[in-house]
């Protein structure tokens, strides 16, 4: 693989205010990459704030890659059952459906609003049970998931709870679909071809799915109470900053003073301290998997390339 000259991870909550983006930079001599910044995301809206042209800028001439904590794929289960042959070609259309997937990113409030074409539920607590999902749309919980989610995350449509992923989803293929309208040279990863393929020192940005916490096995100290640990907590999150900073310098990644004092610190005292923390933690996994360390990981089928998506340094 050809190391791009930028590489960025976003921690994308439903939020804007919890959306915060991590950056790297390649330095001059190719070899290595310093992390620049540590910030709330650009909006993805037109300028000023769009966040696809401050990549190409921040790139110059060079490639950027961009990675986003929400699911970027189907369950290949769902979509047979409701027509869909291609992911890409789906998220392609979702800023104006065509009429029967006009209310497919309109969370279902009642249960008798669920169907294959509105399939999130629901809009909010009270007298709701995933059961109501499963039946309404004819499939056990089991193929309401990807083969990439394991049991780590809550299935796509479910939409309450703290780790509920699809109302992140919908806000982000949102965000994937305007972009790639505006720019159609945005490739998604695996569907546009495996990694090595797509890093080509060309200059289209490469979208991947990521999740941060398969990067913390990395990260973790040895022999950590990993049960009393939590991500929430500042002193929990400081605690694993001299790990984090070993493994960041086992891949040639240096810092900018301000950001390594906050890394230092366990990021941020307040409520996105958790956001900062896990979009460095990503940006150091694709910074791993672009160099060689850790394999993309996505198996070679056809399903995973043109329905399900995977995510990013995951074994398959």
């Amino acid at each position: 693989m050809i190391t791009p000259a930028v590489i960025a991870h976003a921690d994308w909550g439903i939020a804007p205010r919890k959306r915060q983006l991590a950056v790297a930079t390649l330095h001059p001599a190719g070899v290595g990459y310093e992390v620049v910044s540590v910030a709330p995301a650009p909006t993805g809206q037109p300028p000023p704030g769009d966040l696809f042209q401050y990549l190409s800028a921040a790139a110059g001439r060079g490639q950027a890659m961009i990675g986003f904590d929400f699911p970027v794929g189907l369950p290949v289960a769902y979509a047979k059952a409701a027509g869909i042959s291609s992911f890409p070609e789906f998220l392609d259309a979702f800023a104006s459906p065509p009429p029967p997937w006009r209310e497919f990113a309109t969370v279902a409030r009642h249960r008798d609003e669920i169907t294959l074409r509105r399939p999130f539920y629901p809009d909010r607590p009270g007298g709701t049970e995933r059961q109501h999902l499963y039946d309404a749309l004819g499939l056990p919980a089991g193929q309401l998931r990807r083969r990439c989610e394991g049991t780590d995350a809550e299935i796509l449509f479910w939409t309450l709870g703290g780790k509920q992923v699809g109302k992140g989803a919908l806000a982000g293929w949102r965000l994937l679909a305007a972009a790639r309208h505006r720019e159609p040279g945005i490739a998604l990863w695996p569907f546009d071809g495996p990694l090595p393929g797509l890093l080509d020192a060309g200059g289209r940005t490469v979208v991947a799915e990521t999740y941060p916490r398969e990067f913390y096995q990395y990260i973790r100290p040895p022999a950590h109470p990993r049960a009393r640990w939590s991500k929430r907590r500042q002193a929990d999150r400081r605690s694993w900053a001299c790990s984090l900073l070993r493994w960041a310098e086992s891949l040639a990644v240096s810092w900018h003073p301000g950001v390594l004092s906050r890394v230092e610190e366990g990021f941020s005292a307040g409520p996105n301290g958790e956001d900062e923390f896990d979009a460095v933690a990503g940006l150091l996994g694709m910074i791993a998997v672009v160099t060689g360390t850790i394999p993309p990981g996505e198996p070679p089928d056809a399903e995973i390339t043109t329905i399900e998506g995977w995510i990013l340094g995951r074994r398959g």
